[in-house]
């Protein structure tokens, strides 16, 4: 019977004979048991082994549920057989890269393929229509630095297979849990770590578990991932963390675990928010994770706001917003933007000239009746108008005659 054994965060696989359960697996025939007695090798796959009748029996285990480990499928068991249902539109991560859920797969943007990284040795991560591409490479070296493991890369997965009988160590042998044994001192033995304390001991590395049931410290964790790294039995487990959920920033979203996945769901419509402009929370979620800002201009709190089109805008916020050339000034707004602020149009600007989205210093050749000018460009200390154009006075007109006017 195959079982893992995980040695410093590495799976080691060895062979065992099951004694006691319902097979003798060396005869591979059937042996005496206790009615309900179960075989604690058998790995998760929605089945165990039950001992019925003094004979093992396989039976629907809905509790054993297998972990694909993808972050974008939500793993059950229906009647004995694995389930792994897409759970799209929710945020995932893979590595360090972070994405979105698109039909079972964590789909996560990228410009180039240093953005893409999934912590994993045994694929080639890459950039491919601006989307992370995760290939399985069989020449990658995923090294675990243990003598006493053959070290692999297998479909894209890490494989560190005992080298039983390898010599390691000072006139060492491996054995077949990849442990070296038949050592001459401590520094023989694998390096001691947070849950166990490696001594030379008769000739033989000795593990004594340390932490037991303690969290890894921080720099061994991943924030936002629902998952937790624990010391159990000198080895290290990750475990289910509901306390650990992804906070994608979102008010309309909750932060969430679907077992070791985060996930975060839109809030209910109509439920409360905050955006930038409006940070008192009283803004409203739309239903699809979107905060609308307000539905009435009660939900606003800036001195003198409206709600437009959901979001939150008044001349007094301090904030850009509902078409301001700059904050708190031009669009809707009484007052006018002053020379260097940013512009949409020219009526954004006291001078009345916006030039390169900036409000620029009136000029005789810049197209706008501004500063002393009469008409476009003339009048004023500007050159005279021509006949037909506005005036204020008989020298802004080439004739130096107006009536009424306008340049006769």
């Amino acid at each position: 019977m195959a079982w893992g054994r995980r040695l410093g965060g590495l799976v080691l696989t060895a062979m065992v004979v099951w004694a006691g359960g319902c097979l003798d697996l060396e005869a591979n025939v059937p042996g005496e048991c206790t009615a309900g007695q179960t075989d604690p090798t058998t790995p998760d796959d929605c089945i165990r082994k039950e001992c019925q009748g003094g004979k093992l029996v396989v039976v629907p285990s809905d509790t054993e549920t297998p972990d694909d480990a993808n972050p974008c499928t939500q793993d059950t068991c229906t009647e004995g057989a694995p389930q792994h249902t897409a759970v799209d539109g929710t945020t995932c991560q893979v590595g360090t890269s972070m994405g979105e859920c698109v039909a079972g797969q964590c789909e996560i943007p990228c410009a180039t393929s240093e953005e893409c990284d999934d912590e994993n040795r045994c694929t080639v991560d890459s950039c491919v229509g601006q989307v992370c591409m995760f290939a399985a490479s069989g020449d990658a070296d995923p090294d675990d630095m243990y003598p006493c493991t053959v070290d692999a890369c297998e479909g894209g997965k890490e494989s560190h297979t005992p080298a039983n009988g390898a010599p390691c160590g000072t006139n060492g042998t491996c054995n077949d849990m990849g442990v070296c044994i038949g050592c001459g001192s401590d520094g023989d033995c694998p390096s001691d770590d947070f849950c166990s304390d490696w001594a030379c001991t008769e000739k033989q590395c000795v593990a004594t578990p340390r932490n037991e049931g303690s969290a890894l410290p921080p720099s061994d964790q991943t924030t936002g991932n629902c998952k937790t790294k624990v010391c159990h039995g000198g080895l290290v487990e990750t475990i289910v963390d509901a306390t650990d959920p992804f906070n994608d920033g979102n008010t309309c979203t909750a932060d969430q675990c679907n077992e070791m996945a985060p996930v975060n769901p839109p809030l209910a419509s109509q439920s409360p928010c905050a955006t930038p402009n409006n940070p008192t929370g009283m803004g409203k979620c739309d239903g699809a994770g979107v905060c609308i800002g307000c539905s009435q201009a009660s939900d606003c709190v800036a001195v003198a706001s409206t709600c437009n089109n959901g979001v939150c805008v008044s001349c007094f916020d301090g904030v850009k917003n509902g078409g301001e050339g700059d904050v708190d000034c031009g669009g809707i707004c009484q007052l006018k933007c002053a020379t260097s602020s940013t512009c949409n149009v020219g009526a954004d600007c006291s001078s009345g000239v916006c030039t390169d989205g900036k409000c620029a210093v009136p000029t005789c050749s810049d197209a706008v009746q501004n500063g002393t000018e009469s008409d476009v460009d003339c009048g004023g200390s500007c050159v005279k108008c021509a006949p037909g154009k506005s005036c204020l006075k008989n020298a802004d007109c080439l004739d130096m005659v107006c009536t009424n006017g306008i340049c006769g």
